[in-house]
């Protein structure tokens, strides 16, 4: 007889409330219809459901740049999976809705390794970044190269397409360095000298790479304290290159012929500690027109 899943194994599925939701909701959390008609039009209610049960329910508040977790309601008290699943559809709202910083109240044990405890759990959310065109990505690639130093580690994710070679020649454009920045992904690795003290850029394809060995076998730790490294398609792969590491994560529309990219910002280790990227939000990416711009890739 195959084994069968039960809901507790089962990958919650997320969705947003409306307050019309609030008596079903009270009863199969064993709420206050009134308490969870409050969370629902004073903030958001995300629920998890798994198939048809509901499981949990998160009370998100955001107010200017600083969203809360006030509240979480679980079916099963301590259920992991479904405060993951609630604490992750949290974090991605919020982002959306550009808020800086996350807290999460009333959990004893921390949600994840990005949280630090200061009152309630926290975290700083990933930076959003709305690129209108590909000229406007090379314009943004030519801003974040600000923001880098010899010694970092860049790692660009996205589909076919989305942009990646695009943001490295701008990332190439903002560091001054010599040579046009183009696709590395018949070489593995291209390395371009700087100009005027400035770092070179060691630009990166770990499309074909398997694992960190076949990464590492690229003699990366050569240049890496010269030059700002790179790397397409390195997530899962190179986090553990350095220290610290910067991931880029560029994201399309469903539009075929929506030009619109939205980059996420996110550092991790002590060397993005105390940078706020939240800056490179308020670049006027709608009306730069670098002279120098490359097609998405």
């Amino acid at each position: 007889m195959d084994k069968q899943t039960s809901p507790q194994e089962a990958i919650p599925e997320l969705a947003v409330a409306v307050p019309q939701d609030a008596a079903a909701l009270a009863r199969a959390l064993d709420l206050e219809a009134q308490t969870v008609s409050t969370w629902l039009t004073q903030g958001l209610g995300i629920v998890a459901r798994v198939g048809s049960q509901i499981v949990g329910l998160a009370h998100l508040v955001d107010d200017g740049g600083h969203a809360d977790v006030t509240d979480l309601a679980l079916t099963t008290p301590d259920d992991a999976d479904v405060v993951a699943a609630l604490i992750g559809g949290a974090e991605q709202i919020a982002t959306e809705l550009e808020s800086r910083v996350l807290v999460v109240s009333g959990l004893k044990a921390s949600p994840g390794p990005a949280y630090h405890y200061n009152s309630g759990w926290v975290r700083v959310l990933p930076t959003r970044v709305v690129v209108p065109t590909a000229e406007a990505m090379h314009a943004f690639g030519a801003a974040l190269a600000a923001q880098l130093r010899a010694g970092d580690i860049v790692l660009a994710s996205g589909d076919l397409g989305a942009g990646k070679t695009t943001l490295a020649q701008g990332i190439g454009r903002g560091l001054g360095v010599d040579g046009p920045v183009i696709s590395p992904t018949f070489v593995l690795a291209r390395r371009h000298v700087g100009s005027e003290g400035r770092p070179g850029l060691v630009h990166v394809d770990a499309y074909r790479l398997g694992s960190a060995a076949e990464l590492i076998d690229l003699d990366l730790d050569e240049t890496m304290d010269q030059a700002v490294t790179l790397i397409e398609w390195g997530a899962g792969i190179a986090e553990d290159l350095g220290g610290s590491h910067l991931d880029v994560d560029i994201r399309r529309s469903g539009d075929p012929a929506d030009e619109t990219r939205v980059v996420y910002l996110e550092g991790f280790g002590p060397r993005w500690q105390d940078v706020d990227l939240s800056l490179l939000s308020e670049l006027p990416l709608d009306t730069i027109s670098p002279d120098q711009t490359g097609d998405n890739n």
